[in-house]
Parts: C-alpha cells; structure tokens; sequence
C-alpha cells in the first residue's frame, strides 16, 4: 500500500523548482538469496499517479536511501558487522583501508564501499571482516604467512615491514 508522506519541492537542473510527493511503499526482496522486506522511499512527480510504479523515483536529495536501508536491515538480521563497526576495529588495529584489505584478501575499493555503506559484504566477506575483532589472531595468522603477506603488498604498493610491524605488537601483547 503506497502511503503519501511528504510533499517537496527540489530544484531542477535549470534551478526550476519541481513538486514531488514523497511515499512509502512496504517492499519485499531478496538479497544475497534471503528475504527481507524494507518500507522504501520514492518520490513521485506532483501531477504523477502514486500508484504507477513507472513514475517512482529514488529520493532526488539522497539516491541511495533505500539501498542503505535494505543493507542495514540484512545486516541486523542476519548479524552481520555494520560499516561504523568494520572502521572502528579497523581503526583500532592502526590498519589504512589499504592495509586491512591486503591482510583481509579483500579489494581495497570494496571495503571503501562498505566501510560508506555504499556496498553490503557478501558472507564470504562477512568471515573475513571478523577477524578485525581477533587481532591477536589475525596476527599470528599474517605472521604465519609472511611471504604471501610480503608479495600482496608489493603487488598493493602497502608497506609490508611497517604492516607486520603494526600486527606483531597483538602477539607480543597477547605473551606479556
């Protein structure tokens, strides 16, 4: 059932203004092959039908709105680390983005985008952001594949000795 919320005016590409009814419609889809369903967002030309579904639009002052809405419902239902999440253990390791993903075998890029909470991390990608919260073994796992870690960072342009460096202080922690 589509629910009329809002009524706004935005500005066109000229600097014209343009009337649009803001709506809420319950949707219900899949991602990653599970089921959610998710209240979204559209905004629907002024003179528009609310009913035709050719006439939605995403939200014009935040195209993304849904998108982010389905993930962090995924994300709270199937117990998934949330993006804020993701960085503050990263963070707390001293890890760059570039760092985390040679370490994690992710693409930087990628978790740039779920770090923004542009993309959701498939569960394959799930297991690997969770070691972020084991430094101590994601160390001692690094530090067990020394060579491999060394050529990914070459291949990464990351230092690899300042890397090791960062991730042998968990272990030496963890012995004291």
């Amino acid at each position: 059932m589509v629910k009329v919320v809002a009524r706004v005016s935005h500005p066109d590409i000229t600097g014209a203004p343009v009337d649009f009814k803001v709506i809420e419609v319950e949707e219900h889809l899949k991602i990653f092959s599970e089921p959610i369903a998710n209240t979204h967002r559209y905004w629907v030309p002024a003179t528009a039908d609310v009913d035709d579904e050719e006439e939605y639009l995403e939200p014009v002052d935040d195209p993304d709105y849904n998108f982010r809405t389905d993930f962090a419902i995924y994300r709270r239902k199937y117990n998934f680390l949330q993006p804020e999440e993701i960085r503050a253990a990263r963070q707390e390791m001293g890890l760059s983005q570039s760092e985390a993903a040679v370490v994690l075998g992710l693409d930087e890029s990628l978790l740039a985008d779920i770090e923004a909470n542009m993309a959701l991390q498939p569960y394959d990608q799930e297991l690997k952001l969770r070691w972020l919260l084991s430094p101590v073994t994601l160390s001692s796992l690094v530090r067990n594949h020394r060579e491999i870690m060394q050529e990914r960072c070459r291949q990464a342009e990351v230092d690899a000795e300042g890397l090791l460096e960062k991730l042998v202080h968990y272990e030496q922690a963890a012995d004291i």
